[in-house]
């Protein structure tokens, strides 16, 4: 192989067609292999993970999309066939791509990871990360829990004897995130709008003057129902459940339990963190 030298940085002629960096001259292309501190090659394999991540920040491929072939990988970059597929390898372990055997390599939403103290609601979360918050209401039910004591201890809404019932599907561009199920008092939301049911709880509460006052949030991994998995595009059977119960302030200055908000989450999109304090 005949090396090059221009401008400082060192050229391998390999062939015509190229991965990452190409100049032409005398018309012939030649791939660029930029060197590291201490004259050390950045390795094959790392080029072409390094290549397929900048196209993933960038937007170039968008969740979803399907990367070449790794024959096609092959043949662009000149390097071998184990050398690609280590790539993609190392591409999927950190969380890039979803490999399907006999299918290809298919870019991957990443987990979005939000602490467990946080306050704001699932479509002001979703925003702070620049995608756009999706809604679509599954059920809504009325439910008078005087009637089934049992099930009002096992949600801990003591005192309450009716409550709004709101499962959601929740979404970010249009991707699966979530399923919400939030039990409301009905005595002090007697009737719900359109505004709750596709937008913000949390921003629908706000506008009611209803401060959220939490008393535990509970995180658990749980089995996924059949219905689960098919709303959230699972590929395993299991789940993200998270569970805040919460109280309000009434006019009268009274602590009052406002509800219960339930979220099952796709663990493969979204997990907590709790941040200890230094």
């Amino acid at each position: 192989m005949q090396k090059k030298t221009l401008g400082g940085i060192v050229f391998y002629e390999l062939q015509r067609r190229l991965m990452i960096g190409s100049i032409k001259q005398h018309t012939n292309q030649y791939k660029c292999i930029y060197l590291k501190e201490g004259h050390d090659v950045i390795p094959k394999y790392k080029q072409v993970e390094e290549r397929f991540i900048r196209e993933i920040n960038s937007g170039k491929l968008t969740v979803g999309a399907q990367l070449p072939a790794e024959t096609l990988i092959t043949e662009e970059t000149g390097f071998s066939r184990m050398t690609v597929n280590k790539a993609l390898k190392q591409l999927e372990q950190q969380g890039y791509i979803t490999r399907v055997s006999g299918r290809g390599s298919f870019v991957k939403a990443k987990a979005m990871t939000r602490n467990v103290t946080d306050t704001v609601g699932f479509s002001e979360y979703i925003r702070s990360k620049g995608m756009t918050p999706g809604s679509q209401l599954l059920t809504y039910t009325l439910v008078d829990l005087a009637d089934d004591p049992a099930r009002r201890d096992e949600l801990e809404l003591a005192n309450l004897d009716k409550v709004h019932r709101i499962e959601r599907l929740r979404t970010g561009d249009d991707i699966p995130i979530a399923i919400t199920e939030d039990y409301l008092a009905a005595n002090l939301i007697t009737t719900l709008d359109s505004e709750l049911l596709n937008h913000s709880l949390y921003a629908y509460l706000a506008r009611l003057k209803i401060p959220i006052l939490q008393n535990y949030v509970e995180i658990k991994a749980c089995r996924a129902t059949a219905r689960q998995q098919s709303l959230l595009n699972l590929d395993d059977d299991f789940i993200l459940e998270t569970v805040a119960n919460v109280d309000t302030i009434t006019t009268a200055g009274q602590r009052q339990r406002l509800g219960r908000f339930a979220s099952y989450y796709n663990p493969k999109r979204f997990t907590y963190r709790f941040a200890a304090n230094n």
